[in-house]
């Protein structure tokens, strides 16, 4: 084999060795997601991070939880005072978590019908609609969904 053959041989090598590299780029490429398509799935997941937050805190799960309509879940608007964007702009270094409390009733072992507005652990008497029929065990009429701020 002489040298010019040897020259070509190693060139056709090296021209194989270029489209090879060239076919795996092309192949990268046509796979890799574009900037734009990760933005898109980025704000598709924050979304739907933010979109199972609200379902979970929706009337009716408090109403399926608790045993009661939904129309007797009380839901108070979120405060904005501490968001980011109010008035004036910036970090207002507080945040406001949800608190949830119910209305009890019952009928004493008197048979007077009682309430309690902190989750059972006190009771008081209190006079009832002359429609409403107070059960004789504890039992959960209203659900209240509120805001409590806390300073950061």
């Amino acid at each position: 084999m002489s040298d010019t053959d040897e020259v070509l041989e190693n060139i056709e090598q090296a021209v194989r060795d270029v489209e090879h590299a060239v076919e795996k780029v092309e192949t990268a490429v046509k796979e890799k997601w574009s900037a734009l398509q990760s933005f898109g799935v980025v704000v598709v997941g924050l979304w739907i991070w933010f979109l199972l937050g609200d379902i979970w805190h929706a009337k009716w799960r408090y109403a399926a939880h608790y045993n009661v309509s939904s129309d007797k879940v009380l839901i108070d608007d979120y405060p904005h005072d501490c968001a980011f964007l109010t008035a004036p702009l910036g970090e207002k270094y507080c945040h406001y978590e949800r608190v949830v409390s119910t209305l009890r009733w019952a009928t004493s072992m008197s048979g007077n019908p009682i309430v309690s507005y902190d989750e059972g652990n006190t009771w008081s008497a209190f006079t009832p609609n002359a429609t409403a029929t107070v059960p004789k065990a504890p039992t959960v009429e209203e659900v209240h969904i509120s805001w409590k701020k806390i300073s950061e």
